[in-house]
């Protein structure tokens, strides 16, 4: 935590085990009790029979695994003398003879033989149809979707011939045998059962369309069981030993193969095979999991489905599509929360009962003392002690319940129980600074967790917010995507592709690996994660501006500048003035940004700053940092370090350390009355006076067609230093044309071309991107992508779109009544360079350069290459910047001829004040040049 830089406070944490929060959030309790919120029941629950132990459905979603278990269809014979009047009325008229009826039957489909002793109902659709038919095993009646499915079980036998057809609801309350009757003889139960409901669940897509169910065993099949009143029959205990049956005894899914063979004795079995599925197995026993039914206390959060859903209406999400999608459908379609656990560590549940089954709610450590008549308050809450405690009430004896509480309730009662509040019914508390304290910090102004987190932490603070305050516990909310690897593949020790994160910090620094966090994708999105990935975020924005603070700093040190003495910014040279308005335009980008909790969207505004900052303003102005007989340029040495004093705190969120180390150095060095750290400095504003947006969109334009210009190169394989004639240029409007023209020079300079001309018309081409189009076209328009790609390629559409497009308006293509919206990531738009000219497009603009060299421009371009490689000398021979050397040159050919025509402006650019073109001589140092010449220098 402390060394990834996680601001929390670590001295104040709250800890749910502690007493203080036990307490709270028995009081949340108690008041959900008295509003009738809380109730026990049934609950099917996923459990690990072997140590029988409930699970949740987050610890199994990992340990599915595809198995062969047994396939069966089972005949249900029906007792025809009680057979339900719409059913037997369907017949007649249909002119079915009831009396000649050969075995009728229901036929269930199961792949948990199992489950069969603890059968209490069959259940069918109501709107699907049925038939009647005739069997090799006399007469079933199946689903009509299922016939020909199930014909082909005996593939040597007739397929089933249909003799009526009928909709499933007319056979409610159709009763029939059960294929173990001795499972109610011995379990000694009770209730009417073995008859068909009605159920929306059940389908014809696999099976015979009759569900066998077995209430014990499915969350459906219970609410079903419940709804028509059947008994509970459990034919295996907790930890899936069966009661039942000659099975008995034996392990759940051992049991299968005695069961099948006893059904085949009872001639109830019409066909068993095997079936490959998905099971879940629990990932530390490996065994498979039994759902069972378990006694549990359920907050009845479906009675409060509304509001849950109003008060997430008032949530800024972040992504936003979570707040309807996944989140809302959730709350949409809530069910009651389980909140009792059978385990011994947690909370325990303050329900006290009594012999005859009357229920007490205790809300605080106080109110049991009163219970009990003796002081409590030194009392661990916590198991066995708080199992000791009963209490004597109207007459009856009520001691605690066993259970204790679901972890996520406890996760959800942060809000008030971390600060120890006790509410009584009426609202009063029983501390007013607890109170005060509640409300200062309620609700949260934002959460952040992961997306699986919308059925954990994020909806358990919401549920209970909601249930007790009508109030969002969080303002806004960050949902997160999971890291995968570098391959998009899930992190696995197994797989051996887990990025530890203590060696990443070491190897790369924490502000590297917080960066790539931050900015590499979209919260929402599933990220990426490798070294490769950190380390390409460590030397961009990281390294970068770490290495124009390095600059500031070697040459601040040799100059000493007086920045009070520079001129106020209206005075200073247009390039600080862009500068400073940039500066401003990123202050107010990121603190919108922020505002809004959009942490990538500030940090690719800063990140687009810094890059400006190192490849555009400091590249340009390095001179300036070069003082000349003692002249140092104030106003350079001022505007730089105001944008990087101000990048250290816009980049303090992101990047804490690095943010901390340029404030320490260039601040709290020069200024002991400034904060102590960055981090306790106030956010630094926006200040529109001081943003001549004039001026930015002005360079902007430069910025543009030189980015447009190395891309050019890069097609054309012509180095940056390289010299070009000319270059075509079409601008977006004629604002963009006249800055240009004023800053023409400028824009040479960067493009490296003697001339720029431009041009009154582009021709372009338009082509649909279809990745990108075609997973955001409508289903009805998928067929139109010859169409679409048919309109696109039309001079004049294409013209008008990439104009609209580039100019950032809209545009729709109606194509068959259909409305497509169009939008540059969903095209690519080309424009015609001319005949020997290499072109790039973006914006609206288009760069297109002359690439037929002179022998003059191939020379300068060879001067260039040799300052370079001489700088690079002086760099890895470690001498200083204002250090003068002496240079050998030991060249041929047109390289050598380059060097004696520009002799004077190499040795200008690389502080040599002499050059030979000799061999080097001994002590110098040497560098090998591409064509097979050297260069010598040393220090003079």
């Amino acid at each position: 935590t402390e060394r990834m830089g996680y601001w929390v406070d670590l001295e104040h944490p709250y800890v749910t085990y502690h007493n203080d929060y036990i307490e709270s959030v028995w009081n949340l309790l108690k008041r959900l009790w008295q509003k009738g919120l809380v109730e026990r029941d049934y609950k099917v629950v996923p459990v690990s029979p072997r140590i029988g132990t409930t699970l949740s459905a987050n610890e199994i979603a990992d340990g599915y695994r595809d198995v062969n278990d047994p396939s069966v269809y089972v005949r249900l014979p029906i007792k025809l003398g009680t057979m339900p009047t719409a059913f037997k009325t369907e017949l007649e008229r249909q002119n079915v003879n009831l009396e000649t009826l050969e075995s009728p039957a229901l036929v269930v489909w199961t792949t948990t033989p199992w489950t069969l002793p603890s059968n209490t109902l069959a259940a069918v659709n109501a709107e699907l149809e049925y038939v009647l038919a005739s069997s090799p095993q006399g007469h079933v009646i199946v689903a009509a979707g299922a016939v020909e499915r199930m014909s082909l079980l005996y593939k040597d036998l007739p397929p089933l011939e249909v003799v009526a057809r009928f909709k499933g609801a007319v056979m409610e309350f159709l009763e029939y045998y059960q294929p173990f009757p001795e499972s109610f003889e011995e379990l000694k139960l009770e209730g009417k059962a073995h008859f068909v409901a009605l159920a929306d669940f059940v389908t014809d897509d696999d099976g015979s369309g009759v569900a066998h169910e077995a209430p014990v065993y499915g969350a459906e099949d219970l609410a079903l069981g419940r709804a028509y009143g059947a008994p509970l029959c459990f034919g295996t205990d907790k930890n899936g030993i069966m009661q039942v049956t000659e099975a008995k005894g034996k392990f759940f899914k051992d049991a299968d193969k005695d069961l099948i063979r006893i059904m085949k004795e009872r001639g109830v079995m019409y066909h068993a095979g095997q079936l490959l599925h998905s099971y879940p197995f629990h990932d530390r026993t490996g065994d498979p999991i039994l759902y069972f039914a378990r006694p549990s206390w359920f907050v009845r959060t479906h009675k409060m489905r509304a509001n849950l859903a109003a008060q997430n209406q008032k949530i800024n999400w972040f992504p936003d599509h979570i707040k309807d999608g996944r989140f809302g459908k959730w709350l949409e379609n809530n069910v009651d929360w389980s909140i009792s656990r059978e385990r011994y560590w947690g909370t325990p549940l303050p329900f006290w009962k009594s012999e005859d089954g009357d229920l007490y709610v205790v809300g605080s450590v106080k109110e049991l003392s009163a219970l009990t008549g003796r002081d409590l308050s030194s009392l661990d809450l916590h198991r066995p002690f708080v199992d000791d405690i009963t209490f004597e009430l109207n007459g009856k004896t009520f001691s605690r319940v066993p259970e204790v509480l679901d972890v996520w309730f406890d996760s959800g009662s942060m809000p008030s129980a971390q600060w120890h509040l006790l509410l009584e019914a009426d609202g009063t508390a029983q501390s007013e600074v607890n109170l005060e304290t509640f409300k200062k910090h309620f609700p949260a102004d934002f959460i952040c967790e992961a997306i699986d987190q919308t059925r954990g932490w994020f909806y358990s603070l919401h549920a209970i917010s909601t249930l007790l305050y009508d109030s969002p516990a969080y303002k806004n909310v960050i949902c997160l995507g999971h890291l995968v690897d570098e391959k998009g593949k899930k992190m696995s020790k197994s797989l051996g592709n887990v990025v530890e994160p203590l060696p990443a910090f070491d190897k790369y620094g924490a502000d590297s690996v917080r960066w790539y966090m931050f900015t590499a994708s979209e919260p929402g999105d599933t990220k990426r994660f490798s070294e490769r990935l950190v380390s390409e975020g460590q030397r961009g924005f990281v390294n970068t501006l770490w290495n124009v603070y390095s600059f500031f700093v070697l040459y601040a040190n040799i100059d000493n500048p007086d920045l009070n003495a520079a001129p106020k910014l209206e005075e200073r040279p247009e390039i600080d003035r862009w500068l400073i308005a940039r500066l401003e335009q990123t202050k107010e980008v990121m603190t919108k940004a922020l505002d809004h909790y959009d942490a990538r969207g500030a940090g690719k505004a800063l990140d687009k700053f810094v890059m400006e900052l190192s490849n555009w303003y400091v590249r340009r102005n390095r001179r300036r940092f070069w003082s000349q007989d003692g002249n140092v340029d104030s106003s350079a040495y001022a505007t730089l370090y105001e944008a990087l004093v101000t990048c250290a705190k816009l980049a303090a969120p992101f990047t804490p350390f690095l943010a901390e180390s340029l404030y320490q150095n260039l601040v709290r060095n020069t200024d002991s009355s400034a904060p102590e750290s960055v981090h306790l400095c106030e956010w630094t504003e926006f200040d529109a006076n001081r943003c001549d947006l004039n001026l930015v969109s002005e360079m902007n334009a430069v910025l543009t067609v030189v980015e447009l210009g190395r891309a050019a190169r890069a097609k054309a394989s012509l180095g940056n230093r390289q010299p070009l004639p000319r270059a075509l240029v079409y601008a977006r409007n004629s604002s963009d044309v006249n800055a240009l023209e004023r800053l023409k020079d400028v824009a040479l300079e960067e493009l490296n071309v003697e001339d720029m001309e431009f041009l009154t018309g582009v021709t372009y081409k338009v082509r649909p991107n279809l990745p990108v189009l075609g997973k955001t076209l409508p289903p009805e328009a998928k067929k139109l992508m010859p169409q679409i790609t048919a309109a696109l390629a039309n001079s004049e559409t294409a013209a008008r779109i990439a104009e609209n497009l580039n100019a950032g308006k809209t545009e729709t293509l109606e194509i068959g009544g259909v409305q497509i919206e169009l939008t540059l990531e969903k095209v690519l738009i080309d424009a015609e360079a001319p005949a020997g000219f290499e072109s790039a497009l973006s914006e609206g603009f288009l760069v297109a350069l002359d690439t037929n060299l002179t022998p003059e421009l191939k020379l300068e371009g060879l001067k260039r290459y040799l300052v370079r490689m001489v700088n690079q000398a002086r760099k890895d021979a470690k001498l200083e910047v204002s250090d003068k050397i002496a240079l050998r040159l030991e060249l041929e050919g047109e390289l050598l001829q380059a060097a004696q025509e520009k002799r004077e402006s190499l040795a200008l650019e690389t502080m040599c004040s002499s050059i030979e073109f000799t061999e080097p001589q001994a002590g110098d140092f040497v560098v090998a040049l591409e064509d097979g010449g050297r260069l010598g220098l040393r220090k003079v």
